[in-house]
């Protein structure tokens, strides 16, 4: 048997829309900005390993 209340019901419905916003608001991050950000990184990991 299925337990449900109307006013949690609303709550979760209301949560899962304002993090469905909060996602959808968020600017997103250029490709070329994220292949940026590998090579910083695998660029550090070659110096670490080189040392």
């Amino acid at each position: 048997m299925e337990f449900s209340n109307p006013t949690i019901d609303a709550e979760i419905n209301r949560q899962q829309l304002a993090e469905r916003i909060a996602r959808a608001s968020t600017p997103k991050m250029a490709s070329s900005t994220h292949r940026h950000l590998l090579a910083q990184r695998l660029r550090r990991i070659a110096d670490a390993v080189d040392s």
